[in-house]
């Protein structure tokens, strides 16, 4: 019995290892973080459409219309176009005071719909307009110079652009708005951002597409027709699965910031890790058919490649888990039998659960490292992070066995806004 755990232990490892290798060009991706982009500069000044959907969004819209309102960028060269349900939400009031664009989609069934609907009749009434297409979520805001570096963003010729991802907390006095959940979860941006989009961005790889602080270029929009990603959760990670497919191009370019409201509450937090989850294997499960299908190009491989990364890491963990909780079960029948078999389960289950933790805590390392002037975290809140963070994240394996096993149904839950006083100004 004990040479026969040992084998299966070892070959837990081995298949470990394994899932490790193959995960080595997204761990080498990490590692330019640490570089610069360049400065990019477009002579051209573009025309935008900002595209907003809210619905009962009255509470936080004001946020994202003040910090509009203080764009470097030439106030008359972008339009706000805010998308509501009905007439007698408040959000119609405060954009109309705001001098936006009200787009009333009464039909409202998700928030790829939403968009789709107000592209196709923006194309309609007005096809040449806009030049580029900018999807803002309400609960969100923007730098000063965020319009300005985004139309910079244009000049690198790419198609689709990636603005840098903030957490919107850090901007508000009231310490309630900051703490170890936000502080984990913000951290997500940094992973996706800075130790990823970066690095593909400058190779040529399609980026992981965010829903909110991205930019469509006008000939993208014409060519879709709209925005026809309304099948899944997650209407950014079908975009990003299309472009693989479409051969769009993509950009980060991270001078161009957007703050991000995220929940105080680990309640409310894995509600939208959750829904998050959901679309995202539901959308590798929509587009599983097409990417395999594509032309086995150079560039074609990568981008299937770096699109799937996560499937390792889902492997890894999944192996990992596995294996402690059957050390774990073993162990405390093997008790009552052979205490010397209990002990070797107990130490091959830490094992496999120090291998999850460890792996999680390099990657928070070099998030709290690369980013560690934009987070501004203090000695000890970085300390806490690096040793909370592996643990909080180790939180998506339930989250994400239960959108593999299709246990979690598609349903959009609404997450708490937070109701708190005492913003400071997003520029200092």
């Amino acid at each position: 019995m004990q040479t026969a755990l040992y084998v299966i232990f070892i070959a837990i490892l081995t298949l470990s290892a394994l899932c490790l290798i193959f995960y080595i060009p997204r761990i080498f991706a990490w590692f330019y973080g640490f570089k610069k982009q360049s400065i990019l500069i477009n002579s051209k000044k573009n025309r935008f459409a900002i595209i907003v959907p809210a619905r009962d969004e009255s509470h936080v819209i004001s946020t994202l219309f003040n910090s509009l309102k203080k764009q470097t960028y030439d106030q008359t060269l972008f339009d706000t176009h805010v998308l509501v349900k009905t007439e007698e939400d408040k959000t119609v009031e405060l954009t109309k005071e705001f001098g936006g664009i009200v787009h009333v989609i009464k039909e409202k069934v998700c928030k790829g719909h939403d968009i789709n609907m107000a592209l196709q009749k923006i194309l309609k009434e007005a096809p040449n307009k806009y030049d580029a297409y900018i999807v803002i979520d309400a609960d969100c805001c923007v730098d000063k110079d965020f319009l300005k570096e985004m139309n910079n963003a244009m000049a690198s010729g790419r198609q689709i652009i990636q603005a840098k991802q903030l957490v919107k907390n850090r901007l508000y006095s009231d310490k309630k708005a900051n703490n170890w959940v936000t502080r984990c979860n913000g951290l997500i941006w940094t992973m996706i951002d800075e130790i990823g989009n970066k690095f593909k961005s400058r190779h040529q790889i399609i980026n992981m597409t965010i829903g909110t602080g991205v930019m469509l270029r006008s000939d993208v929009v014409k060519r879709l027709g709209g925005w026809p990603y309304d099948k899944t959760l997650t209407e950014d990670i079908e975009l990003m699965y299309d472009s693989v497919c479409k051969g769009f191009t993509t950009f980060y370019y991270n001078r161009a910031k957007i703050y991000v409201e995220e929940s105080t509450s680990l309640t409310e937090t894995n509600k939208r890790r959750t829904r998050w989850m959901t679309g995202v294997v539901d959308s590798k499960r929509l587009y599983n058919k097409k990417v395999k299908s594509l032309p086995q190009t150079w560039k074609n491989i990568k981008n299937t490649y770096y699109a799937n990364a996560l499937t390792p890491a889902y492997w890894f963990c999944g192996i990992n888990t596995l294996a402690c909780a059957g050390f774990l079960g073993i162990g405390i029948i093997a008790l009552i039998f052979n205490p010397a078999i209990a002990l070797s389960c107990l130490m091959y289950a830490i094992v496999c659960f120090l291998n999850i933790y460890l792996g999680f805590f390099a990657l928070t390392l070099f998030c709290l490292l690369v980013d560690r002037k934009t987070n501004k975290f203090s000695f000890w809140e970085n300390i806490q992070t690096l040793f909370v963070h592996p643990l909080f994240y180790m939180g998506y394996i339930p989250i994400v066995a239960k959108a593999l096993l299709g246990k979690q149904p598609q349903v959009w839950k609404v997450i708490k806004r937070m109701d708190l006083k005492g913003e400071q100004n997003i520029n200092d």
